[in-house]
Formats: structure tokens, C-alpha cells, sequence
């Protein structure tokens, strides 16, 4: 089977960026769910809903327009495996059922909208609509490893609360990137000296468990050929944005690392 040619030149071009994983976001632009392991597949669905009518002269119903629903986004049979490594993923499966929970008593009457993340895609604003997910591993009795469905479903953006609608730091930096030109490997090179600089300097500002991996030095800076600066643990976990690196400069305020 051949290509075509023609529609392949009309599409535009990708880059390969390696050690991205995703994540979910709150309406706030908090990040609320890091995923241990990528999704090895999306799958998306959509219908159009009629309502069927009585046709004279014809055995055809006649079909009338009601709505399209929102977008869903189905991400299957992801992995959590914290067994070879001594640990339980019960907080993961914890924070994503969190997510389908309202608290009255706190003033949050519904669940919160979320953002799902994956390098330049994205998905969202929408909600957890379900979860299941299959334990098959444990430790001491916890959960060490499963394998989790769960399912997202577009919502329209004006059912965000109005704190929401402010700019974010996921906002100001997808801003900045689009007036950003592409790094060279110098330049790469030096935004990621400035950026070890700027977090050992800060380290006392930064979350306990990050500042921990900084002193013991158990990190990793990757710097994308856009310029987002991101911290990666040792196994390549992604930990946070520490901002964007252009123009010799490197700021921190499109990063989510301290929070604001």
C-alpha cells in the first residue's frame, strides 16, 4: 500500500521530544495527576443525537437534529507498576478518584474540570466521567501494580469557574512559546546551566520532596528546542516546568515548580 504523497506534504511537521509524559491539570492550571506511565493508546469518540419522527407515505423515520455531544477521551489499560521498585501506587489511584469527588463542607459543590497534557497536545477543559482499574500486584497488602481505565469528557469552557478564566502559568507559557524561535545546541546547553543555577539557589523556596533530589542531586534538566525548561527525576519522571529559556534569559514565571 503506497502513500499519498501529496496530503503527507500538507501536514505539518512534528518534532521528536523525548522523557514527556502526561499529566492532568485543574482549571486553575495546578497540576493534580502525573501519569507513571504514558498512555499506550487514546481513543476519542463523538455523536450527534436525533430524535426520530413518524414520516407519512414512507417507512423511513424521519430524524431530527437534538445535539453533538462533548468530545470523550478514553485512556485504556494504563500501566502502574511500583512493584520492582519497592513502593505502592495506592496515591496514584487515590488522586485520580479525587478527581470525580465534590466537597460541599469546602465550598466545591462539583468536581473539578481538568486539562489532560501531553507535550504540545492537549485536552480539556473536561471531566472524569469513570474509573476501573484492575489490581494484579501487591505489597504488605497495597497495590504495587494495575492496570487503569479511566474516561474524560469535554465540557464547554463556560462551565469553568470564574477563577479559572485567568491567565495560568500553563497560559503564559503557551503565549511565550509561540513567539519563541528554536534553540540552538549552544544555547541549549547554556539555558540548562542557568537553570541548575536557579534551582540550587532556590532550593529552600522549592516543595520538600524537590528540594530533597536537588541536594542529593538526583534530577535532571531537559531543555525542548522551543526552550521550555523541564526537571525530571533520575528515572526520568517528569517533576514539573521550570520555565522557558530564550533570549539568553531564563524565566520562571511560566513555571509550576514553587508555588505562587
Amino acid at each position: 500500500m503506497s502513500i499519498n504523497t501529496k496530503v503527507l506534504n500538507g501536514l505539518p511537521n512534528a518534532e521528536y521530544i523525548v522523557n514527556i509524559y502526561a499529566y492532568l491539570v485543574d482549571e486553575l492550571g495546578k497540576e493534580v495527576f502525573t501519569f507513571l506511565y504514558n498512555p499506550e493508546e487514546k481513543s476519542f469518540s463523538r455523536s450527534a443525537k436525533y430524535n426520530q419522527g413518524i414520516t407519512a407515505l414512507t417507512s423511513t423515520p424521519s430524524q431530527q437534529y437534538g445535539y453533538t455531544s462533548g468530545l470523550t477521551l478514553q485512556l485504556n489499560n494504563l500501566l502502574l507498576e511500583s512493584h520492582s521498585e519497592g513502593k505502592s501506587c495506592k496515591l496514584l489511584l487515590q488522586k485520580l478518584q479525587a478527581l470525580m469527588v465534590a466537597d460541599p463542607a469546602k465550598g466545591k459543590y462539583a468536581p473539578s474540570p481538568v486539562t489532560f497534557k501531553w507535550g504540545k497536545d492537549s485536552f480539556g477543559p473536561a471531566v472524569v466521567t469513570d474509573i476501573k482499574w484492575t489490581e494484579t500486584a501487591w505489597l504488605g497488602g497495597e497495590v504495587a501494580e494495575a492496570r487503569l481505565d479511566f474516561t474524560l469528557l469535554e465540557i464547554p469552557s463556560n462551565q469553568l469557574p470564574t477563577g479559572a478564566k485567568s491567565e495560568s502559568p500553563g497560559d503564559r507559557l503557551q503565549s511565550a512559546l509561540s513567539t519563541t524561535s528554536l534553540l540552538t545546541d549552544r544555547q541549549a546547553q547554556e539555558g540548562n546551566t542557568k537553570a541548575v543555577a536557579w534551582l540550587k539557589t532556590n532550593v529552600k523556596k522549592l516543595p520538600e520532596y524537590l528540594s530533597t533530589l536537588v541536594k542529593s542531586n538526583k534530577y535532571k534538566v531537559s531543555i525542548a528546542k522551543n526552550g521550555t525548561v523541564s526537571m525530571f527525576d533520575s528515572k526520568g519522571k517528569s517533576l514539573g516546568t521550570i520555565g522557558l529559556y530564550k533570549n539568553d534569559k531564563l524565566d520562571v514565571s511560566t513555571g509550576n515548580l514553587i508555588k505562587k
